[in-house]
């Protein structure tokens, strides 16, 4: 009904598909093997990270009404006390492990509220880079510190094709590559109405409206200075949905909701750490993927 509305312009926004997103993201949680399935992922995407742990589901307790899983200890990672060195460490640790959920393994847990993230501490002598304990001689661990992530039930996933897409045109940004970037969203667009067996949407888009699209998400790029694009994703994806409403342009969904997990999960990190650097550790996230996808030349640095 609302996206039907045309003084709001929301169909640009694809609001059927965000609400078809979002179904498909919850109906599987009526049936608890899919969250058992989902720790399952998750446990073996961080296989060997000793900083991140999951809850450990047990199959032969768990039927599709019962699911039992491991304990995890910990506090809310916002009311754990941490000293200034922690916050540091707990906001890069935060904020590493989404941008390999999302650019790495495309699997990412929807529901990464502070609450779903409990912390312990292992290691309380280890206060700075420099010093050595039996913790982290024994575990590998270098911060004493550990998140468990709980409630695992919700996750996204964008397939194949649309987490390339969606690598590409992050890496179109942060190279400041923004014409670029505005033109692969009209394309890909087009390339997924033609796969589901219906010609490309261009609805009462012009050729004007998608060369003012593209210069628009240009100026995005031009006007980010500093380049810091994935420290204020959330900012610039209301720029992006009002020019896509302006000039016509369907937005993907999944593009939309992956957006938003990282603004909540920089919320987190910059709340903790407020001189976060995301950049710095986003971008060889980003560059992976590019190789992993075959976007990114494996000799260039």
């Amino acid at each position: 009904f609302l996206a039907g509305l045309p003084m709001l312009g929301l169909k640009y926004l694809d609001i059927l598909s965000l609400v078809n997103a979002f179904k498909e993201c919850m109906f599987p949680q009526l049936n608890f093997l899919a969250e058992l399935n989902n720790l399952s992922t998750f446990r073996k995407n961080f296989e060997g990270d000793t900083n991140v742990r999951f809850p450990r589901g047990i199959e032969q307790l768990s039927t599709p009404s019962i699911l039992v899983e491991s304990f995890c200890y910990g506090e809310n990672i916002l009311e754990f006390k941490a000293t200034p060195f922690e916050k540091r460490k707990l906001a890069e640790m935060g904020l590493e492990m989404v941008m390999k959920m999302i650019f790495l393994h495309d699997f990412i847990h929807g529901d990464l509220h502070p609450g779903n993230i409990l912390v312990e501490r292992f290691d309380s002598e280890k206060e700075s880079e420099k010093n050595s304990s039996w913790w982290s001689v024994i575990t590998g661990n270098k911060t004493g510190l550990i998140m468990n992530v709980i409630d695992c039930g919700l996750v996204v996933k964008m397939g194949l094709d649309e987490h390339k897409n969606l690598v590409e045109i992050l890496g179109n940004f942060i190279k400041r590559e923004g014409y670029i970037a505005g033109k692969r969203m009209i394309d890909h667009q087009g390339e997924r109405d033609i796969s589901r067996g219906r010609e490309a949407e261009s609805l009462s888009r012009t050729s004007l409206d998608e060369e003012l699209f593209c210069r628009g998400i240009e100026q995005i790029c031009i006007d980010d200075e500093q380049n810091n694009f994935l420290e204020n994703i959330g900012d610039y994806l209301a720029d992006i949905c009002y020019l896509a409403c302006k000039h016509q342009v369907k937005l993907e969904a999944k593009f939309i909701n992956t957006a938003l997990a990282c603004e909540i999960v920089e919320g987190i990190a910059t709340k903790l750490y407020p001189e976060m650097n995301v950049q710095e550790i986003a971008l060889p996230m980003v560059f992976k993927a590019e190789l992993m996808h075959g976007l990114r030349s494996s000799n260039i640095v």
